[in-house]
C-alpha cells in the first residue's frame, strides 16, 4: 500500500448511525449495533483512520488477507476471473469434473 493509497482524498457521504463517548482511558468503543453493520460481507480486523480538514474522522474498514491469498490480489485479471467464477456457481453455471487429469 502506497502512501498516496493510504491519504487519499474522501468524496463521499455518512451518515450518523450513533453517538459514542469518550472513556476514563480516551478510549471510544464501535459496538456491535456498527460493527454489524459495517460486516455484512467481511470480518474486519483492522480501521484505516482519516481525520478531515475540520476535525472529522473516518474510520475505513479493512480485512486481513492472509498472506498465502494474497497473490491474487496482486493481479486484477485473475481477481475478475475469480469473482466470474463464483458469480456463474452462484446462478447455477458449474460443471461437476469427474476426473481432473482430463481438464
Amino acid at each position: 500500500m502506497t502512501k498516496k493509497d493510504i491519504f487519499e482524498e474522501i468524496h463521499q457521504g455518512f451518515i450518523p448511525i450513533d453517538i459514542k463517548s469518550i472513556d476514563t482511558k480516551n478510549r471510544i468503543t464501535i459496538g456491535e449495533k456498527i460493527i454489524k453493520k459495517i460486516s455484512r460481507q467481511n470480518r474486519v480486523s483492522q480501521f484505516q483512520v482519516f481525520i478531515g480538514q475540520d476535525g472529522d474522522i473516518l474510520l475505513r474498514p479493512l480485512t486481513a488477507i492472509p498472506s498465502k491469498e494474497a497473490w491474487i490480489y496482486e493481479k486484477p485479471e485473475l481477481i475478475g476471473q475469480i469473482r466470474q467464477g463464483l458469480q456463474e456457481a452462484k446462478e447455477g453455471k458449474a460443471e461437476k469434473i469427474e476426473n481432473l487429469e482430463d481438464l
